[in-house]
C-alpha cells in the first residue's frame, strides 16, 4: 500500500508521498506566437478531440485573417478557458496547424507526459476547479479562466515512470468505456429512427393498409387517405407571443415557464411536458400577460433554432396545470378544445416540418415567423381516427421513450465511472499494478 501525504490541494485532498505539488507553469510553457501564415491548417477543439477545421462551409464564427492564431504542434495541450461549466473542454493534438488566439496552447516541458495533465485538467473542469478560479461578468456570461491564473494554478507531479503507467492504463480502460458509449449511442440513434418511421406511417396513412389514397393537394405529402382532409393551422388555432423575459428573471420557485431552450432540450419527448423543463418567473407576469397562458390542447414552439432540424421543435399540454409560454417562443392557441395528440405526432414528423424548415430564415441561427407557422397546412383524420392513432402511438412511444431513457441511464453511469476512474488515478488514489 502507497504512504500518501496531503497535497495542501482541498479538492485533491491526499497524494502519494513520492508526488510532488507545482503550478502549471512549472511543467508546461504556455505558447504565445503568432503564425503569421499565408495558408495555415485552422484547427478546433472539441471533446472528441482538436480537429481541422473546414472553413468552406461557413460553420461557426470565421475570423477575417488567420494571422494572429497560435501555432499548435503534435502533442501541445489545448484548453479553452471561456466554457468552465459544460464539462472536460481540453484535448491533446495529433495534428499540427493554427488554433484561436482565444484558447490557451501548452507545450510540456521535460520530465512531464502532457497525457497525463489531459486527463488531469479534465478533472478540473468535472470538479468545477477551474469554474472557482474564474472571473468574469456573471456565472453564465463571460466567465473566464485568465492564462496567468492557469500558469499558477497547482498540479501534483508523479514521477515521469508513474505518469506513462497511468497514462497507459487510463487509455486502454477509457477505449474500452468509449466502445462501450458508442455502442449504446448507436442503440439509441436506432430506436430514435424506429420511434419516426412507426409514428411518420401512422400519421400519414392510419392503420388500414387497404385504405383508398387521394392526391393531397399539397406539396410536402402526395397522397393522404381518401376521408382525410387538408386544413391550415390559422383555422384551428390563434398565435402568440411568449413572455418578454430573460435568463436574468428566472427564480428558483413562482410561475412556470417553458421557454425555447427547454424546448430544444434532449429529454423533451415533445407530446407532453416533462416537469424537468419547467422553469420559474414571479407570479406578476400573470397578471398583464394572459395571452402568454397556456391552456389544455395547446402549443408551445420555440422560434429560433441553431440548426435546421430544430426548426419546428414544441410542447404540446395535455392537463389543466399552470404554464405559460417563456421567452422566443410562440404559442398555438387551440380555438376549439379537443385532443390535439395526433398532431402534436405529426408535428414531430420531419414531412410536415420540410414546410418550416423551407421558410427558415437565418444563417447561424434559424427563425420561424408566427405567420409561416399558421399558414402551415396539416393533414386532418377524422376525429374518432385521430383518438385511435394517438392511443396507440402513446402505447409504442412510451415503450420506445422507456428503453431510450434506460440506454441513457447507461451512458450517465459509463461517464460516471469513467470520470471516477480518472479521478482514483491522477490523484494516486489508486496504483496501477
Amino acid at each position: 500500500m502507497t504512504k500518501m501525504k496531503d497535497s495542501g490541494i482541498r479538492w485533491i485532498g491526499e497524494i502519494p508521498t513520492n508526488w510532488n505539488v507545482i503550478r502549471v507553469k512549472d511543467a508546461f510553457v504556455r505558447k504565445k506566437t503568432k503564425a503569421k501564415q499565408k495558408n495555415p491548417t485552422i484547427l478546433s477543439l472539441a471533446r472528441s478531440g482538436i480537429k481541422i477545421r473546414d472553413i468552406t462551409n461557413n460553420e461557426g464564427q470565421l475570423a477575417e485573417n488567420y494571422s494572429d492564431y497560435n501555432p499548435v504542434k503534435i502533442d501541445d495541450l489545448v484548453l479553452n478557458p471561456m466554457d468552465l461549466i459544460s464539462g472536460d473542454n481540453c484535448n491533446i493534438s495529433k495534428v499540427e496547424g493554427v488554433i484561436s488566439p482565444a484558447y490557451i496552447n501548452l507545450r510540456y516541458k521535460e520530465g512531464i507526459n502532457p497525457e497525463f495533465y489531459n486527463f488531469y485538467f479534465k478533472y478540473q473542469y468535472w470538479c468545477k476547479a477551474f469554474f472557482a478560479h474564474g472571473k468574469g461578468v456573471s456565472f453564465e456570461n463571460r466567465w473566464t479562466l485568465n492564462s496567468d491564473t492557469l500558469e499558477r494554478f497547482p498540479l501534483i507531479l508523479p514521477p515521469i515512470e508513474e505518469q506513462n503507467c497511468i497514462v497507459n492504463f487510463l487509455k486502454a480502460k477509457c477505449s474500452e468505456i468509449d466502445s462501450l458509449h458508442n455502442d449504446i449511442e448507436k442503440q439509441i440513434d436506432i430506436l430514435e429512427k424506429y420511434k419516426k418511421v412507426i409514428i411518420t406511417e401512422a400519421v400519414t396513412k392510419g392503420f388500414n393498409s387497404n385504405v383508398e389514397m387521394k392526391n393531397s393537394g399539397v406539396e410536402w405529402i402526395k397522397e393522404i387517405p381518401k376521408n382525410w382532409k387538408v386544413n391550415k393551422i390559422k383555422y384551428l388555432f390563434t398565435s402568440g407571443k411568449g413572455l418578454s423575459i430573460t435568463k436574468e428573471n428566472l427564480i428558483d420557485d413562482g410561475l412556470p415557464v417553458i421557454s425555447y431552450g427547454q424546448i430544444h432540450a434532449k429529454n423533451n419527448n415533445s407530446v407532453d411536458i416533462n416537469k424537468d423543463l419547467l422553469r420559474f418567473v414571479s407570479y406578476g407576469y400573470q397578471k398583464y400577460n394572459f395571452n402568454c397562458n397556456v391552456k389544455k390542447n395547446d402549443f408551445i414552439f420555440a422560434d429560433t433554432s441553431e440548426d435546421k432540424d430544430g426548426c419546428g421543435n414544441f410542447v404540446y399540454k395535455r392537463d389543466d396545470s399552470l404554464l405559460f409560454a417563456g421567452y422566443h417562443s410562440i404559442i398555438l392557441h387551440s380555438k376549439i378544445q379537443q385532443d390535439n395528440r395526433y398532431l402534436a405526432y405529426l408535428f414531430l414528423t420531419d414531412l410536415w416540418r420540410k414546410q418550416l424548415r423551407e421558410t427558415a430564415s437565418g444563417v447561424k441561427v434559424f427563425s420561424i415567423t408566427q405567420k409561416n407557422l399558421i399558414n402551415s397546412s396539416i393533414i386532418l383524420p377524422p376525429s374518432d381516427e385521430q383518438i385511435e392513432i394517438a392511443n396507440v402511438l402513446d402505447k409504442k412511444c412510451y415503450e420506445i421513450i422507456k428503453a431510450i431513457n434506460e440506454k441513457r441511464e447507461q451512458l450517465i453511469i459509463l461517464d460516471n465511472y469513467k470520470k471516477s476512474l480518472i479521478y482514483e488515478y491522477v490523484t494516486g488514489k489508486k496504483e496501477v499494478e
